[in-house]
């Protein structure tokens, strides 16, 4: 069958990626000038391999390559980056070379070498290195890089403490510049109630109006000064925020990555969606009043000096009102956190009810039980709605309280400043500016004294960051694991035992057998006598709780996960496909895989010719619920397809011939024969006719090795277990 070829425009981030794949380099200098400079950049920075880490670390489905792009490549490769604003390139220390350095007009120049009074550099303009000065290109930015490969091991280490707390120290600096500010904004917004006084007790008290330009100018100079600290307090919050949000959500999520699959697979997928979306609520916490008012709250002390030293008794009015809401929000937090944790549960419920649905709908249709269902659905509706009324009422009953203490405190203030004025111990103009200075203080204590239960949320959202950041992960980038070359592949199971949970019994229990390089070993057995567990311990999935599993003699615990999957393709029972094209889900398993890499891994796996019949062959779009409009057979094919793109020299099967005919599994069998001497194959299947073409067969009870040899055998043993 003819070849279907792909007439869509590549993307620039696919140009680039098919330009390592072929070696060619003429994408990136024809992509865009920060693309022509990524790689002498990687080459200066002593990064010798990097084809395949640069596939996986290129943007994807882009048509533009810009400095955020730039930044992120190079971060995701272990280099960060530091932009500071430069007049021209020769007046950057040498000691940050090398450096990229952008114009403002566009022209993008790469700093290499200081060579006695010449600078060698790269031109992405014509691509090519030049020895002398660079050519005026105006001012810029300037972008160091710092590798962190160094401290990657230290980074893999289990943090001494919280990891929240760590996360804070690093903006220690910006804090302190957040705080030194809100208290110059606190000094100087006392300019306007202590010029306001001054303006009643001196202006009009002596009908002099000689003063009163001087003293509007200065409120109105205060006032400006006032706008623009708070402007540049708001970029400053908005940029913590931002970055505290942006490393939550990348460090929560790279951990969540390289955690085993143990800690992740026992909850739904509901489940742990509602714990990330807790994680929002520090970054909710940050963007809104709340920080502000935790930001001013401590600077009301100096209102509170100023009160007294105008009016001297009424200082004690905020100093109570302090103490009531204190007292409030301690009788007040226990029932509003109770309500909205029983809201928040009932919300997840109806989520993950209305989840579901979506997801069984063919096997709610297909048992007749809509109406079942929908009865369901109405009690955990009826328990959500019911449980966010009685949250929005205690809600409502903190506000109302919290602006009665306050209304009772303003009236307080007036009721008793009239009297001191009255017996002339407080001037008109004293008591507008306390009134003044005391709504100052009221609000930021209204607003905190609200912000009770978010604060209690952030709490427990970074405690639960904390017990999340304290799970080990799998060994990545680490100097103290085994790398391993030429890779014969033969696999040693040693007395390996494992259960799922201390309750539980063993899935697994002193499972002992060797695969040598360049066999066939299929691991059969009845459902449940834990052949695919098996199979997980060896692709490093899961570890063993006692024996060791070996590579080539070495323990795969002491080899780093990304190494250890480098050297073996693993094919799930249930297999996923993701959003993208097909050539994108084959070379997820390696991005370098050239198109006739992929092709021939699709004849290995029985499906060339089905794929090239689609009408856009390599780049149809899989995925999502696309995927369900292809048979079953084909979807697994793929799947097999992707690990035989990747020339690892072990290959792990669980049930491929799940939902195969007879004709596909006829295919697939005959591309066993093939592989059988050219790589090790570790196959889990019930199929009597996968069984007899193993060179040996191990059959499986109850999570024991039952017998290891003959596949002839264990096929009898199978079907005696069977009858």
């Amino acid at each position: 069958m003819a070849t279907v070829m792909n007439t869509r425009p590549l993307s620039l981030s696919e140009a680039l990626a098919e330009a390592l794949r072929s070696g060619d380099d003429t994408a990136f200098n024809n992509g865009s000038p920060l693309s022509a400079a990524l790689l002498p950049l990687l080459r200066a920075l002593g990064w010798k391999d990097f084809s395949r880490e640069l596939v996986e670390a290129l943007p994807h489905f882009s048509d533009h390559f810009d400095i955020v792009d730039f930044r992120n490549v190079l971060v995701s490769l272990g280099y960060e980056s530091q932009a500071q604003k430069a007049t021209r390139p020769s007046k950057i220390s040498a000691q940050l070379y090398p450096c990229l350095y952008v114009a403002n007009n566009g022209r993008v120049l790469l700093l290499l070498e200081r060579c006695g009074d010449r600078i060698r550099y790269f031109d992405t303009d014509n691509g090519k290195e030049h020895l002398g000065w660079p050519p005026p290109v105006g001012r810029g930015t300037a972008y160091t890089f710092t590798d962190t490969h160094a401290a990657q091991a230290i980074s893999n280490q289990r943090i001494k403490g919280d990891w929240s707390k760590a996360l804070l120290r690093r903006f220690r600096g910006l804090i302190t510049h957040l705080l030194s500010m809100t208290l110059l904004i606190n000094l100087v917004a006392l300019a306007v109630p202590l010029a306001v006084m001054l303006i009643y007790d001196k202006v009009i008290g002596s009908r002099s109006l000689d003063t009163l330009p001087y003293l509007l100018a200065g409120v109105s100079i205060a006032l400006l000064v006032d706008f623009g600290l708070r402007q540049l307090r708001a970029r400053l919050l908005g940029n913590i925020a931002g970055r505290i949000d942006y490393l939550i959500g990348v460090e929560t999520f790279k951990h969540l990555l390289y955690m085993p699959p143990l800690f992740t697979e026992r909850s739904s997928v509901a489940a742990q969606l509602s714990r990330l979306k807790q994680f929002d609520s520090v970054r909710d916490f940050l963007t809104g009043s709340g920080i502000s008012a935790l930001l001013e709250l401590p600077f009301a002390i100096i209102s509170i000096i100023v009160i007294a030293f105008i009016s001297g008794p009424l200082a004690w009015v905020p100093l109570i009102t302090l103490l009531a809401y204190l007292l409030l929000g301690s009788l007040l937090a226990s029932p509003l956190n109770e309500n909205q944790k029983r809201h928040g549960l009932a919300k997840s419920d109806k989520h993950r009810s209305m989840l579901q649905t979506l997801e069984g709908r063919t096997e709610i249709k297909g048992t007749g039980t809509e109406a079942t269902w929908l009865e369901r659905f109405r009690e955990i509706s009826g328990e959500n709605a019911h449980s966010g009324f009685k949250a929005s009422l205690t809600h409502a009953a903190a506000v109302s309280a919290g602006q009665l203490i306050m209304g009772l405190s303003a009236l307080t203030v007036i009721t008793w400043g009239t009297f001191l004025v009255m017996n002339d111990e407080l001037s008109i103009g004293g008591l507008i500016a306390v009134m003044a200075l005391v709504w100052r203080i009221l609000n930021p204590m209204q607003s905190a004294y609200l912000n009770i239960t978010q604060g209690r949320h952030i709490i427990k959202a970074l405690q639960q960051i904390d017990q999340l950041m304290k799970i080990d992960v799998e060994p990545h980038d680490t100097h103290s694991v085994h790398l391993l070359t030429d890779v014969k592949g033969r696999v040693t199971v040693d007395r390996v035992a494992f259960r799922y949970g201390p309750d539980q019994d063993p899935a697994v229990l002193g499972a002992s057998f060797n695969a040598e390089a360049g066999e066939l070993l299929v691991i059969t057995g009845a459902t449940g006598s834990g052949k695919s567990t098996l199979l997980k311990l060896i692709a490093g999935m899961y570890q063993p709780q006692a024996g060791t599993i070996a590579i080539d003699d070495i323990d795969i615990r002491q080899i780093d996960a990304s190494e250890l999957r480098r050297n073996m393709a693993y094919v799930p029972q249930d297999v996923k496909m993701f959003h993208g094209t097909i050539s994108q889900n084959l070379r997820l398993n390696n991005g370098l895989a050239t198109r006739e890499d992929l092709e021939r891994a699709l004849k290995e796996a029985g499906i060339f010719d089905e794929v090239m019949a689609l009408p856009e062959g390599l780049e149809t779009r899989i995925g999502d619920n696309v995927t369900k409009q292809f048979p079953p057979g084909f979807i697994r094919g793929l799947a097999l397809a992707r690990a035989l793109v990747r020339p690892a020299p072990i290959l792990l099967l669980d049930e491929p011939g799940a939902s195969l005919d007879m004709e596909s599994d006829q295919v697939f069998m005959n591309n066993l024969r093939r592989m059988r001497t050219q790589r090790t194959v570790i196959m889990v299947s019930h199929r009597p006719s996968h069984i007899r073409l193993a060179d040996r067969a191990v059959f499986m009870h109850q999570g024991t090795v039952k017998f290891v040899g003959d596949p002839a055998k264990v096929v009898a043993h199978l079907l005696e277990q069977q009858a």
